[in-house]
């Protein structure tokens, strides 16, 4: 950890101070870098009295060794310490600036894939000053970019250049339509995914907060792809406290994104709350989502018909005439069977964007019965 390097620039500045020779050594006594034509290549603390150690990251990495005693040395000795150890940490910091990035990624990915909240991940938090109680909600981007697929045959410093500008162009933007808060989390995720922990604090309560969010994905997405000069998809979730309340917006805006690009295609914002009904199945299974979807997604399979019915309708276009030829039946008999759809689900399936929540409540029939058979 204390190299020959950082000995000289602890050396540099100390000798400024104390006006005499010294040595700089590791914890084993071998000098790293001296100006002491006495001392010998390696130094034996204990036979040296005027050796001041000092620390980083709480262990004993070096002394700062001085020809003799000074004559304020209990007064001058903790004012060296600190020289030295503010110099090995500013030196430590300026070498892992490069990996910081990679590092914060690591975490966040961590964070929000992980079940639980160890020790060690709260410590990480604080060592990157995230405090994982300030309210934040998650976005997902999802940019359409070949070239950050990890088994194409491109340079991975070009992919690492390529991250790089998307990374900045995010905070650009960010930057530019919000007010600029160190608050405002970008990371990458891996492959052609970023995203951010949007800062919900801004001087208004919470509820409003959230509202104003969601009235500016409309504004600050174009703004995003503009900035990334690519094709690009984005989800959000809804806000929910604590970390595992980010991994509950990180798995909704990831689900938003993921049914949104299936229904409605790539190089468009999608938010959970975009799914109306059936957004608790989308945001978690929590003991009120499950029974929530579940009640709805059994009225909808309480008989065959209904969603031979429905599966009918909107692969025909939502016509009543061919939907009723299709199935054999008279037309007024389709429209008997939904009208008790409606007053079953408090849904019109003849309604557009009643459509779209009872034809995604379809699908997500055919996944929970996948899920809660295994």
């Amino acid at each position: 950890m204390l190299t020959r390097q950082i000995a000289e620039k602890i050396q540099l500045k100390v000798a400024g101070l104390v006006n005499q020779p010294l040595s700089i050594i590791d914890p084993n006594g071998t000098v790293l870098t001296s100006n002491d034509p006495g001392v010998d290549e390696a130094v034996k603390l204990g036979e040296t009295p005027w050796a001041i150690e000092f620390r980083y990251g709480g262990e004993v990495v070096g002394y700062v060794v001085l020809a003799y005693e000074l004559p304020n040395h209990t007064e001058i000795a903790p004012l060296i310490c600190s020289i030295a150890e503010l110099v090995m940490h500013q030196s430590i910091l300026v070498e892992t600036i490069p990996h910081q990035e990679e590092r914060l990624d690591k975490f966040i990915y961590d964070l929000l894939h992980q079940a639980t909240d160890s020790g060690l991940m709260l410590a990480e938090a604080r060592l990157f000053e995230i405090d994982l109680d300030r309210p934040r909600i998650v976005l997902v981007i999802n940019i359409d970019d070949p070239q950050l697929i990890t088994n194409q045959r491109i340079p991975s410093s070009d992919r690492e250049i390529r991250v790089t500008r998307y990374r900045s162009g995010i905070v650009r933007a960010l930057d530019s339509y919000y007010t600029a808060s160190r608050e405002n989390i970008v990371a990458y995720l891996g492959e052609c995914h970023f995203c951010i922990l949007k800062d919900l604090e801004n001087g208004e309560s919470l509820e409003a907060s959230l509202d104003s969010f969601k009235k500016s994905l409309a504004t600050i997405y174009p703004i995003i792809k503009s900035e990334l000069k690519a094709p690009t998809s984005l989800g959000a979730g809804n806000y929910h406290p604590g970390a595992q309340g980010l991994r509950q917006s990180y798995q909704e805006a990831l689900n938003a994104l993921e049914l949104g690009t299936q229904m409605w295609g790539d190089d468009r914002v999608y938010h959970i709350d975009d799914f109306g009904v059936v957004a608790p199945l989308l945001s978690g299974a929590t003991e009120q989502n499950i029974y929530f979807s579940r009640d709805l997604l059994e009225k909808l399979g309480e008989h065959d018909e209904v969603i031979e019915t429905l599966q009918a309708f909107f692969d025909l276009d939502m016509s009543l005439t061919k939907t009723a030829e299709t199935l054999g039946i008279h037309r007024n008999t389709l429209v008997y069977r939904l009208d008790r759809i409606k007053a079953t689900l408090g849904l019109d399936p003849r309604q557009f964007d009643d459509a779209v929540q009872i034809k995604l409540a379809i699908l997500f029939n055919r996944f929970v019965e996948g899920e809660y058979a295994h």
